[in-house]
């Protein structure tokens, strides 16, 4: 069983994508082979991201033309190979006739008006470009950090759609949203992704939690752009947020001491840490530290036994987002041998939940996907005190 890269192991919510792929992937894979196969054109399309400013991620494309845009999303899913889902994107007002080759792919006319949101992250990604207006129902709303949709759906305005297997299509049905922002993780989600296809929603598949740097992830941003017609706002947004990114990047790598970064907490007797290709990884090497386990070569967290950690834990010299934990007691609650791990004892234990709600969501995996920069400098202040010192944390905290 295999857990994404940029999660640690972890009890507690988390972003309804941030979940375990079991055995059952196989079934999957093959029904997202034959719904992909359905929605792809003829003739092999690049896999590249690039002809519409993107720079970064890997899991899209967008190709701009004067009648219509066609954006096209690659491997979305844990394990895919080869596979492709394409949308055209055409005015409201536009009456001339599309290429026939396009009639295969959903066609959604633009600026869309109505969104469901299956994952926290996509309430990000629509509040980051000014959209969180045209969300109609959401799913794991209790998670849901953002203000403005936590205030909507206390009173009532913005009603819940449940989860994955439990999806309401009732209710669906009646909100008759122009678009559905969904996901797709294990075999688990073949059956709820399918029937919203045939009950004739335009579902998109969102794969930002599958790119390999924090900005590739947030470059989604101008992906879903592209429905809203905000493709400048997001394309002027993300650029000044790339270059604050860069900027702290070139800072922290001027430093000559690269402290030793552990992560993870154990949990049902497992430890799982990110792989050295990780999100986790790359973030901690921008932030100028030295990633305990930057000699893997995966992406995806890998388990550890416990006793090795706290051997090796023995040459770290910070220990960065420590599970679910919400204190020093915490840690020693779930084995206290982790009390003899070198940054428990020097006081060096920051954990990513410094924003919580009344249950438990996490901004850091809602809002921090459009923050990265923000989620650095957090992590350059914590290794590079004196790099940033007027610097105050905003999703991290000292445990």
């Amino acid at each position: 069983m295999r857990i994404f890269s940029d999660i640690m192991a972890k009890p507690g919510p988390l972003p309804r994508k941030y979940a375990f792929a079991g055995p059952g992937f196989i079934l999957f894979f093959l029904w997202a082979v034959s719904l992909s196969s359905c929605s792809s054109n003829e003739v092999n399309a690049p896999f590249h991201a690039g002809s519409d400013g993107t720079h970064h991620a890997t899991g899209f494309d967008i190709e701009v033309f004067d009648d219509y845009t066609l954006l096209s999303v690659y491997n979305p899913f844990q394990g895919a190979r080869d596979m492709m889902f394409r949308y055209v994107l055409t005015a409201r007002d536009n009456n001339n006739d599309l290429p026939g080759h396009l009639s295969k792919f959903p066609v959604i006319r633009t600026p869309v008006t109505s969104v469901i949101c299956l994952s926290t992250t996509h309430v990000a990604l629509l509040d980051y470009i000014d959209q969180t207006k045209s969300i109609v129902a959401v799913s794991g709303g209790e998670y849901i950090y953002n203000d403005g949709i936590r205030k909507r759906i206390e009173n009532g305005e913005l009603p819940g759609i449940g989860y994955d297997m439990s999806l309401d299509y009732e209710r669906i049905l009646e909100l008759n949203p122009e678009i559905i922002l969904a996901y797709g993780v294990g075999a688990e989600a073949a059956a709820w992704l399918d029937r919203l296809r045939v009950l004739g929603m335009n579902v998109v598949i969102i794969g930002e939690y599958l790119e390999g740097s924090p900005l590739a992830q947030a470059e989604w941003v101008k992906f879903v752009a592209h429905f809203f017609d905000k493709q400048d706002m997001a394309a002027e947004k993300f650029s000044e947020m790339e270059r604050k990114y860069l900027e702290l990047t070139a800072m922290a790598a001027a430093s000559e001491k690269k402290p030793v970064v552990m992560s993870g907490l154990p949990w049902r007797n497992s430890w799982f840490v990110p792989g050295g290709n990780s999100l986790f990884a790359s973030l901690i090497s921008d932030a100028g530290g030295r990633y305990l386990w930057d000699n893997d070569q995966g992406r995806e967290n890998f388990p550890v036994d416990i006793e090795k950690v706290i051997e090796q834990g023995s040459t770290a010299d910070y220990w960065i987002n420590a599970g679910a934990a919400l204190s020093g007691a915490d840690i020693l609650n779930t084995d206290k041998r982790l009390g003899s791990i070198r940054p428990f004892r020097l006081n060096n234990v920051y954990n990513n939940n410094a924003r919580l709600n009344s249950h438990s969501g996490n901004d850091y995996w809602e809002s921090g996907i459009v923050s990265p920069h923000i989620i650095l400098k957090d992590l350059i202040h914590i290794l590079h005190p004196g790099l940033l010192p007027g610097h105050i944390p905003v999703y991290y905290r000292k445990l």
